[in-house]
């Protein structure tokens, strides 16, 4: 819908002067309101669903950023159909900046954040840098409930001759499967492995948090957080204590300003533990550290496969965006993450995965407090 500055026609549909363009017939028009008149209705219907069409086909991102994408074009969408059943008011400076936004963002990669800013007018830059000077970031984020807070029913119904998994399993990460632990090593346990784990949780709950739960798009990016989280899967470091190896993770992050956050953040993160701790009900009470060792080991091959596919560059490419944002628009630089240390890592995940598996009543018996 471009605009058309300068014009003086009159929208197709009303009395209003006309502000816009349609794109793909020329229709002058005022709102989006109007944009969405019935007689209209068949080429505004076309428009959107082309984006979404567009740019689900031409995206590389994962199916579930696809589904994002697909979200916020259909409430664009079902927010110009509210308007419409509402009595006329007139336009507001919002419903303009919403809908010019969706057209010009219309086929742009959204994952290339100079294409983005290109396409922002100066308002909503300004509008954004205030923003990120507030570090006012959860206005631009949308909510994230972790998967371990689901609410689980005890007593779940079965049919007969249907066997089928508990709801909640199809809200966690797939199990990942690994060698049963006899098989891995003859030699007895370690009293400390049920203490790594938890501070293996802990960088866990720590880095997703962090994330905002996009952790598996920025596989290097998180896998550089967990791994200097996590002195068990970094350096092979042993702890004989609950507490001390669930406050690891904090005492690390006071060493890197990316990683640092708040008491309460932390203490989330300490809730977060003894809820994946306690698992969903009695009887499968290891199923959630289960499935979040399975996501980390689906993290670090996703990162494996990045850094194998890495080449080398002249250095990173500055646009108008890193350019507004020198500080905070580059990649978090890959200290610790290698592609050996990946692959010695994932190694490690599934010896703490097959241990979860197979000695399971001695991380029941964990204490909780």
């Amino acid at each position: 819908m471009a605009s058309a500055p300068g014009t003086s026609g009159k929208c197709r549909y009303c009395p209003n002067p006309s502000k816009y363009t349609c794109p793909r017939c020329n229709t002058p028009y005022c709102s989006s309101s109007c944009y969405k008149n019935p007689d209209h209705v068949q080429c505004s219907e076309n428009f959107y669903r082309e984006q979404v069409e567009e740019e689900m086909q031409g995206s590389t991102v994962s199916e579930e950023s696809r589904m994002k994408m697909l979200e916020i074009l259909q409430r664009v969408k079902s927010g110009e159909s509210v308007m419409e059943a509402e009595e006329e008011e007139p336009l507001d400076s919002d419903d303009e900046a919403d809908e010019d936004l969706s057209v010009r963002m219309a086929g742009v990669d959204l994952n290339d954040s100079d294409a983005v800013w290109r396409n922002m007018t100066d308002e909503e830059r300004r509008d954004f840098q205030e923003l990120v000077k507030r570090e006012n970031f959860e206005e631009l984020l949308p909510a994230w409930s972790a998967w371990w807070e689901q609410e689980v029913q005890l007593v779940q119904e079965v049919k007969q001759d249907s066997p089928t998994s508990p709801s909640y399993m199809a809200n966690c990460p797939k199990l990942v499967t690994v060698p049963p632990f006899s098989e891995l090593t003859k030699v007895t346990p370690s009293p400390c492995l049920p203490y790594n784990i938890l501070n293996v949780l802990a960088a866990y709950a720590w880095t997703v948090r962090l994330f905002n739960g996009d952790h598996q798009e920025s596989s290097q990016d998180a896998t550089e957080a967990i791994l200097t989280l996590s002195p068990v899967l970094a350096s092979n470091a042993n702890y004989q204590e609950a507490a001390v190896a669930v406050e690891s993770p904090k005492m690390e992050a006071q060493n890197h300003l990316w990683l640092q956050e708040s008491e309460e953040f932390a203490s989330t993160v300490r809730r977060d533990v003894w809820k994946i701790l306690q698992g969903p009900t009695p009887s499968n009470k290891t199923f959630y550290i289960q499935a979040a060792l399975s996501e980390i080991h689906v993290l670090l091959n996703t990162c494996k496969t990045s850094l194998a596919k890495k080449k080398k560059s002249a250095g990173p490419r500055k646009g108008m965006f890193s350019s507004a944002f020198p500080e905070g628009s580059t990649q978090v630089e890959l200290k610790i993450t290698s592609l050996l240390l990946v692959k010695s890592v994932i190694k490690k995940i599934e010896f703490l995965l097959s241990y979860a598996q197979e000695h399971s009543e001695l991380l029941s018996a964990m204490p909780l407090a």
